[in-house]
């Protein structure tokens, strides 16, 4: 027996910025699963090699803080890069959370690779041009930005 489909309409949900962004997400999210498909890395994963190579040295407290991430999630996720041979901690006498963090030669091969697929397939999800593009991430910086918190308006 095949059901008939019906329009939901969004109501007021249409123009919800967080439901769109969430929306968006997932879209583009695919995106980055089908471009890494056959490499096992999670996209906060690649997040992490990409400031991991744009900021040499960086400590896993400065990461969760680019990433809006709690210490003991980064904990875990610099971990889980470590164990897939990717990141490479430094020596600290006490904290792993204070080593300087690199990228491994796989690490660094892996960004080469993977960042560009991710790149092409990201642009084709969106459907926007460059500069439409550009504006989105300038809207969107602007609303993730620390300085914005509390303002109204």
């Amino acid at each position: 027996m095949e059901l008939a489909v019906q329009t939901v309409r969004m109501g007021r949900l249409d123009q919800s910025l967080g439901f769109r962004l969430r929306l968006a997400q997932l879209h583009v999210f695919a995106a980055f699963a089908e471009a890494a498909a056959t490499h096992e890395v999670t996209p906060s994963q690649f997040a992490v090699l990409l400031l991991i190579e744009a900021n040499p040295g960086i400590k896993q407290i400065e990461l969760a803080s680019a990433l809006a991430l709690d210490r003991s999630t980064m904990v875990r996720l610099v971990d889980r890069c470590e164990a897939a041979k990717l990141v490479r901690r430094g020596s600290s006498k006490d904290d792993r959370r204070a080593a300087p963090l690199a990228l491994t030669s796989r690490g660094r091969g892996l960004v080469e690779k993977l960042e560009p697929a991710v790149s092409r397939r990201e642009a084709a999800a969106s459907g926007l041009s460059r500069a439409e593009r550009a504006t989105l991430v300038t809207l969107l910086e602007r609303i993730s930005s620390p300085e914005r918190q509390g303002e109204s308006s």
